[in-house]
C-alpha cells in the first residue's frame, strides 16, 4: 500500500480509525492484516503461557520455538475464522462488507497489541528465567497485565469503529455485530475445546 502522499496508517490508525480503515479497505484490504493478526496472537499466547506458568514445566527454548512457529497459522485461522463470523452476523443486522473488509477492520483494530508484543519481549530480556510464572516474575510481569488490559481496552474502542466504517452502521449497530459474533465465536471454540478434550480422554 502506497503511503507517498498520505501519513502512515500504522500512525493513523490509533487517533482516526475509520478515515484508516476506508483508506487501506479502497487500496489494499490485505494490507498488514496477516502482521497484525501474528502479533495478536503472539501476546495473547505469551499472555496465556504466563497466566498458566508453563515456565514451571518447560524450559525457555521448549516454549519459544514452537510458539513462534505456531503463532502465524493460528493467526491465519483466527483472522479467516473471525472474520467469516463477522460477516455472517453483520448480514442479519444489514451489514454490506465484504469478508476482505471485515477481515482488514479485525486485523487493524489489534494495533495496540504491538506495544503489548514489545513489552513481552522486553521482559523476555530482562527476566528470561520468569516470563512465563505467574506473578514469580514481580512487579514487571504485573505491569505488563495491567498494561495489556488498557491496550484491549482501545483495540475494542478502534474495533467498533472500524466495523462502524467498513459495515456503515451505527455505533450501537456495530456494538451488536460485534456482541454476536464474539457469542458464537466463544460458542463454537468452547465446543471444539470440548470435543478435543473427549478425543484427548478417549
Amino acid at each position: 500500500m502506497s503511503q507517498t502522499n498520505h501519513p502512515s496508517p500504522w500512525l493513523t490508525m490509533w487517533t482516526q480509525p475509520r478515515e484508516t480503515i476506508r483508506g487501506i479497505v479502497h487500496a489494499n484490504p490485505r494490507y498488514g492484516v496477516l502482521w497484525l493478526s501474528t502479533v495478536y496472537v503472539l501476546q495473547s499466547l505469551f499472555f496465556i503461557l504466563n497466566f498458566q506458568s508453563f515456565g514451571l514445566s518447560f524450559s525457555l527454548a521448549s516454549i519459544l520455538v514452537p510458539v513462534l512457529v505456531i503463532a502465524p497459522i493460528f493467526a491465519v485461522v483466527w483472522v479467516f475464522f473471525y472474520g467469516w463470523i463477522l460477516y455472517i452476523t453483520g448480514r442479519w443486522l444489514g451489514g454490506m462488507a465484504p469478508r476482505s473488509h471485515l477481515r482488514t477492520a479485525l486485523a487493524w483494530s489489534k494495533i495496540p497489541m504491538v506495544i503489548a508484543l514489545v513489552m513481552w519481549f522486553f521482559l523476555l530480556i530482562a527476566n528470561p528465567d520468569y516470563v512465563f510464572i505467574q506473578y514469580v516474575g514481580g512487579p514487571s510481569a504485573f505491569f505488563v497485565n495491567l498494561i495489556l488490559f488498557i491496550l484491549e481496552i482501545w483495540a475494542f474502542v478502534l474495533f467498533v469503529q472500524a466495523v462502524r466504517e467498513v459495515q456503515h452502521f451505527s455505533v450501537l449497530r456495530a456494538l451488536a455485530n460485534i456482541f454476536i459474533s464474539a457469542v458464537f465465536y466463544s460458542i463454537i471454540v468452547f465446543g471444539l475445546l470440548m470435543f478435543a478434550r473427549f478425543l484427548y480422554l478417549i
